[in-house]
């Protein structure tokens, strides 16, 4: 055993947490075949596609696939929504300086809950000092989570802060403690 003094299941949330790599024509192959499948559901018009619903459900391991698509996609929602971190009247803001070295980015922005995860063009925009982004926001005290957006689509964990425990769907995130200065 070549790492003493942790557990099995850290190892394993560990191993999770990396991200999967797909080969580079996977989306290729993907988008041809929602292409196919939206082109002939043109064709067919609304009336046959509500046909092939029908024979769905009378076929049972297509309804129990449904059955099962439908619960998968109700128990991910109810596990990505949480409350929402709002700020109350005395709440305190502490200002935090997030900083990324990215000589080849284009741009970086900030996202996190404290920020709304960047919806509403609400995410962080840095600024470029000859390959270092960084921004310093006021962000409530207390434990969030965040990461970096770059080029507007690659989330990168912070690489000087703490990997997040609870990944939301095998995106990156990083973890952030904000003490209140006034206690």
């Amino acid at each position: 055993m070549a790492e003493w003094g942790r557990t099995t299941l850290e190892m394993v949330v560990q191993e999770l947490q990396q991200p999967v790599r797909l080969d580079a024509s996977f989306e290729r192959r993907v988008m041809v075949r929602v292409r196919r499948l939206y082109a002939q559901r043109r064709r067919r018009g609304f009336g046959t596609w509500l046909g092939v619903a029908s024979r769905v459900t009378h076929h049972p391991g297509w309804a129990a696939a449904l059955a099962a698509g439908i619960v998968a996609i109700v128990t991910a929602g109810v596990l990505r929504t949480r409350p929402p971190v709002s700020p109350s009247a005395s709440s305190v803001f502490e200002p935090v300086q997030f900083v990324l070295v990215a000589p080849a980015a284009q741009s970086v922005a900030v996202v996190g809950d404290f920020n709304d995860w960047g919806l509403n063009d609400s995410a962080l925009v840095a600024t470029n000092h000859q390959g270092v982004w960084s921004v310093t926001a006021p962000v409530p005290a207390g434990v969030h989570r965040y990461a970096f957006v770059v080029n507007g689509k690659e989330w990168v964990a912070d690489p000087s802060a703490p990997r997040s425990a609870g990944d939301d769907f095998g995106l990156p995130s990083s973890a952030l403690i904000v003490e209140d200065s006034t206690k």
